[in-house]
């Protein structure tokens, strides 16, 4: 048992990681070290995308479960989003074997390390986590799901994924890591195009996250709405009517964030 004031001098639980989205600093969004933080939208919005833009630019480090990406994909991604080349070059050059440029910036992305298994059950997961400790000496600062339905359980349904919640939850809490698990939305905001409230997650799974922001594109600019519609430490809007938009470019896997002084 312990007391408040030793309980928060202990460990780094609730302190936030460094900002990487400015603007969504500024209506009350971190993310935060030993909780569990939600992030959902349509196929193709671009929460990918953004989970890597975070990884990438808060540069601690980090355990990314990238189960509905592969490989080459994430290097093509972050390829593009360090150097600033559409993403369409970064391939092109791959596809030629011309990437001594490519491989050099992604050198600055070795703070992440990924796990590619499709589909990683629990014990995969925990295996893995047990795995980055003994390796490092210490716990990923950031860990990034994507996606959390990719997790297999061997519940069935929906049950499944609020068990995958769970872990993700007990893990966050027991490692003092900020856990980002990407999620998919129900089939009216599959779009992509509208704004998505709480309950326009898949499977309703809202009740553990600390945190639940959801995405949509806004039609006819090049920007990503980014609701908030769960803050446990700030202001939200469970109808997805409280946010801010970021501007985005996904043809250079960029999305407006707070980028290092040098590129």
């Amino acid at each position: 048992m312990w007391s408040l004031q030793r309980a928060a001098k202990a460990s780094e639980s609730g302190s936030p990681i460094p900002t990487v989205f400015e603007a969504l600093n500024r209506v009350s969004v971190d993310f935060r070290r030993g909780q569990l933080h939600l992030v959902a939208a349509a196929p193709g919005v671009g929460k990918s995308v953004f989970a890597l833009t975070l990884a990438i630019w808060a540069g601690v480090p980090t355990l990314y479960i990238s189960a509905d990406s592969d490989a080459a994909t994430q290097y093509a991604r972050a390829a593009s989003m360090i150097t600033g080349h559409p993403v369409a070059m970064v391939q092109a050059a791959i596809e030629r074997n011309e990437v001594e440029h490519y491989d050099a910036a992604v050198d600055g992305a070795r703070h992440i390390k990924f796990v590619f298994d499709s589909s990683p059950s629990i014990d995969d997961l925990n295996r893995q986590m047990l795995a980055y400790g003994w390796v490092y000496g210490q716990w990923p600062q950031l860990i990034i799901v994507d996606n959390a339905s990719n997790i297999y359980s061997e519940q069935e349904g929906f049950a499944g994924l609020e068990e995958v919640m769970d872990w993700l939850h007990q893990l966050a809490r027991k490692t003092s890591s900020c856990v980002v698990a990407l999620h998919h939305v129900t089939g009216d905001y599959e779009t992509g195009d509208i704004p998505v409230p709480l309950s326009g997650l898949r499977g309703k799974i809202s009740k553990l996250p600390a945190l639940v922001l959801t995405a949509n594109r806004v039609f006819g600019e090049p920007r990503l709405n980014v609701a908030v519609v769960k803050n446990r430490s700030g202001l939200a809007a469970a109808n997805g009517s409280f946010g801010t938009r970021l501007g985005m470019d996904l043809s250079r896997m960029w999305i407006e964030s707070k980028l290092p002084a040098a590129r």
